[in-house]
């Protein structure tokens, strides 16, 4: 009864710590407008933080987007990266060849990307372990290869290595509208999972993770589980891409294909929690955070001795590397578990972890 109590305790602190830390994140931005500044509110957030924030909340959406089929389900999809890029070039498309507004654009890039992952679901989600893994990752490889280089012509379909330039979205307090609307896709998310796990939909893809055999001897539609799941986390990573493209301008192979942003939302939802609504969120929070202080691009920084700047990034990846070694063996079941009572650090645990999580 005791160690129950401390978890509710600590669980009610950690939402109302979360809470406000969410409210003041919305709220400081707004202290830049014309308005406030003229009435001589203290300025609390600057253009760089809009930037630094805005890409912290994209993670956001794109972590919870992949705890839904990798969390939940328990199908760890490597080629996430892909529905994100999909996002990405059909608003870029739409609006710098077709000539379409943003805001008529950009429902479509969930859709396309949602029935792209249909499409590849039905076969790649026959997989199973690491040999599914590998699949998707190739996926979504093969699928930047495929955009930088098809061309009709001789002339880039998407724009080729060069990429794609989009015209700037004339609007006052661009950085802030930008930063509100990937809010909005980060409340879509989350309100996405509390329903997936609150729902007849959610018991099945909980059942498949944790025995795909006995959840189809139980009536579950495994196979129509599983790709609903990663067609639904397709749809928030293709939002997101679709958001992004049109607030950075410039889209490439190397800025929404990147194998680095599937591995950083990989890593924020097993720093945060698989399979909650809120690990995801916090695991972004925290991990972006720390890739921004690390790299030197916090307005707080640290100096760190005998390494040039030049090479910043690099330590900063290894002391990253580290720090999540640190999380899987020591709180496996992310922050969200250990400040909630339910993980605690000690020589048994640590034993009990390592035992199993080892093959």
């Amino acid at each position: 009864m005791d160690s129950v109590a401390s978890a509710l305790r600590w669980r009610r602190i950690f939402l109302i710590v979360g809470a406000i830390l969410a409210a003041y994140a919305l709220l400081a931005p707004l202290t830049s407008t014309d308005f406030a500044q003229s009435i001589n509110v203290p300025l609390l957030a600057d253009k760089l933080w809009f930037r630094i924030a805005t890409y912290i909340v994209m993670f956001i959406v794109l972590a919870t987007a992949w705890n839904i089929i990798g969390g939940i389900t328990g199908y760890a999809a490597f080629g996430n990266v892909a529905f994100f890029g999909i996002g990405a070039y059909t608003t870029g498309m739409l609006i710098a060849k077709a000539h379409w507004p943003f805001l008529l654009a950009l429902p479509l890039a969930p859709v396309l990307a949602s029935l792209f992952a249909v499409l590849v679901g039905l076969p790649l989600l026959r997989l199973r372990g690491h040999y599914f893994a590998v699949a998707s990752l190739g996926v979504g490889v093969a699928l930047g290869e495929l955009v930088q280089n098809i061309d009709y012509n001789g002339t880039p379909v998407f724009g080729g290595a060069s990429g794609l330039f989009l015209p700037i979205y004339s609007i006052d307090n661009r950085g802030l509208y930008f930063f509100y609307l990937m809010c909005a896709a980060a409340a879509i998310a989350m309100g996405v999972t509390w329903w997936v796990l609150r729902s007849r939909f959610g018991y099945g893809l909980i059942a498949i993770r944790e025995n795909e055999e006995a959840a189809a001897v139980l009536g579950v539609n495994t196979t129509a589980f599983k790709v609903a799941a990663f067609a639904l986390a397709a749809a928030l990573t293709g939002l997101a891409g679709g958001i992004f493209s049109q607030w950075n301008v410039f889209i490439n192979q190397d800025n929404v294909f990147s194998i680095e942003y599937n591995v950083q939302m990989i890593l924020m939802a097993l720093l945060g929690g698989t399979g909650t609504v809120f690990g995801p969120a916090a695991g972004a929070v925290l991990l972006q955070l720390l890739i921004q202080f690390l790299g030197g691009s916090l307005p707080i920084s640290i100096e760190l001795p005998f390494v040039s700047t030049n090479a910043r990034p690099i330590v900063a990846q290894i002391i990253l590397g580290l720090l999540l070694i640190a999380v899987v063996i020591f709180i496996p079941r992310g922050v969200i578990d250990f400040f909630g009572g339910r993980t605690r650090l000690s020589w048994s645990y640590l034993r009990r972890s390592l035992r199993e999580t080892s093959l």
